[in-house]
């Protein structure tokens, strides 16, 4: 069947490999502990499918029941769609297209001497590499770029012992909010220019042997190939709004949004005016526990949702945090309560997708950072503790927010408050230090303002000889005061 088609021969072992793979996968009978001694395929360590190249591409069909023979209180969300879809990639009928992909990724790995090669030490391991497609589009779907990327196959590495940790140095989405404030007061222009096939590495403190691609040579390039995309429109698949005569930005996920309403078959439902009720009180006291309760519950993708709802937060609906923060708490065991309001989490997304988070609009604003702090007192009923919520406004927009559980058990209101200046003195450390860096925003040099409402906790920040009322607090969350002495 093979020799009948139009595959390279050099792929034939990997095709025979992937089919050897299939085969140790299916369950079969147990056998006998001997094997014959000219056995031509032997399993690896990793038993899964992880060496086919696939394409990653969206599922444009996921299923959404239109029946009207319901009402909205009993609409319930299936299961969600996989954005991932394994495919072949030389099966595909763009095989052409992958194979010039992974022809511009090698030449770059070639051009920018991504590796040095080496003599493998004796006891040397090395790791394997495969390639990835992905095909990536614009904010309406619409493909423009075919990419392939050779990543090493890690799943042969035994945590703690060949590696300690892994990451991926990313963009801060807070220091992009912040650039993105600045260029709307000093109406900056907002570039897009992509670094071609290159990636970001962090420094590694172990040895890495990895297999060497087919055909590597070295050459003596030093520059990246670069591609200018023109003004930016959208970064992190958040859409740029820009209105030069009022000198304004606006960072709007409404793509995002509706790409999860329809994930999760929200995209017909009710629009929610409040993402949730001002006296509900969610606990682990309303966790599933009838035998109905928990097997209905087992089929509702709830962790995904608030994963979902996370990543919205985190850019640009600082609105949410607080629910997306209380609904978190409860994936272990999520009860119908608890579902119930993460679903009107997502109405309320729905009647406000097409909101924007606004940078600039009064022309006569000082560019100066400014820090609002808020708690709500014993939020957590089951631990009894409060709410730190404060956010970090620049040129008339959110730059930096929070909302998250006290770690410390507060005694009043006071203390909590105090709490919540404690850990925005930490963020505000570090937005200073990055907006100084920048050396565009001469009034950073000056002690940055921050609002609380609780003349108590002022006080103890301020003056160091008051300790009735303050004797008990953990010695950390006075960092605070020195923050406020060295301005």
């Amino acid at each position: 069947m093979m020799s009948q088609t139009t595959l390279p021969k050099s792929f034939w072992d990997y095709a025979l490999e992937t089919a050897a793979r299939i085969l140790n996968t299916v369950p079969t009978t147990k056998v006998e502990k001997h094997h014959t001694k000219d056995s031509l395929i032997t399993q690896e360590a990793s038993g899964s499918l992880k060496d086919l190249e696939i394409i990653q591409e969206e599922d444009t069909h996921p299923f959404i029941d239109t029946s009207l023979n319901h009402k909205e209180e009993d609409l319930e969300i299936d299961k969600p769609q996989s954005d991932i879809i394994p495919i072949p990639a030389l099966l595909d009928h763009e095989s052409e297209k992958w194979l010039n992909a992974m022809n511009v990724e090698m030449q770059s790995m070639k051009d920018n001497k991504v590796w040095v090669l080496v003599e493998l030490p004796p006891n040397g391991k090395t790791v394997g590499s495969k390639c990835l497609f992905k095909k990536k589009t614009n904010m309406d779907g619409v493909v423009h770029t075919y990419k392939a990327h050779l990543v090493a196959k890690s799943y042969t590495q035994t945590s703690r012992i060949d590696y300690g940790e892994y990451f991926s140095p990313v963009a801060d989405i807070r220091a992009i909010r912040i650039l993105i404030a600045i260029a709307a007061y000093y109406d900056y222009e907002i570039w897009q220019m992509d670094v071609k096939t290159a990636f970001l590495n962090g420094y590694l403190n172990e040895e890495v042997y990895m297999d060497q691609p087919e055909g590597v040579k070295s050459y003596l390039e030093r520059f990246f190939a670069m591609k200018d995309l023109g003004e930016a429109a959208y970064i992190l698949r958040i859409k740029i709004y820009r209105d030069r005569s009022r000198q304004l930005i606006g960072l709007c996920q409404s793509a995002y949004i509706k790409k999860i309403l329809k994930r999760y078959c929200m995209e017909n439902s009710k629009r929610g005016s409040i993402p949730m009720q001002e006296n509900l009180k969610l606990s682990k006291s309303q966790d599933a526990s009838t035998p109905a309760e928990l097997k209905r519950m087992q089929s509702v993708p709830y962790a995904s949702v608030v994963g979902s709802i996370m990543y919205a937060v985190r850019c640009t609906r600082p609105n949410v945090a607080f629910t997306q923060n209380v609904t978190s708490r409860f994936q272990q065991n999520p009860g119908d309560l608890h579902w119930t309001t993460v679903k009107n989490i997502l109405k309320y997304l729905r009647n406000t997708k097409d909101m924007f988070l606004v940078y600039g609009g009064d022309l006569k604003r000082e560019l100066k950072i400014s820090c609002y702090t808020n708690t709500g007192y014993l939020t957590d009923v089951d631990d009894l503790k409060s709410q730190t919520r404060y956010v970090f406004v620049l040129n008339g927009g959110v730059v930096d927010w929070k909302s998250a559980k006290q770690s410390i058990f507060a005694t009043s209101p006071a203390k909590d408050k105090y709490i919540a200046a404690f850990d925005a003195s930490k963020e505000a450390v570090w937005v200073r230090k990055f907006i100084s860096g920048l050396g565009v925003v001469s009034t950073i040099e000056e002690p940055i303002s921050m609002y609380c409402d609780n003349t108590g906790a002022i006080a103890i920040a301020n003056e160091l000889r008051i300790t009735k009322g303050a004797r008990h607090f953990y010695a950390k969350v006075h960092y605070l005061r020195e923050v406020i002495e060295y301005g």
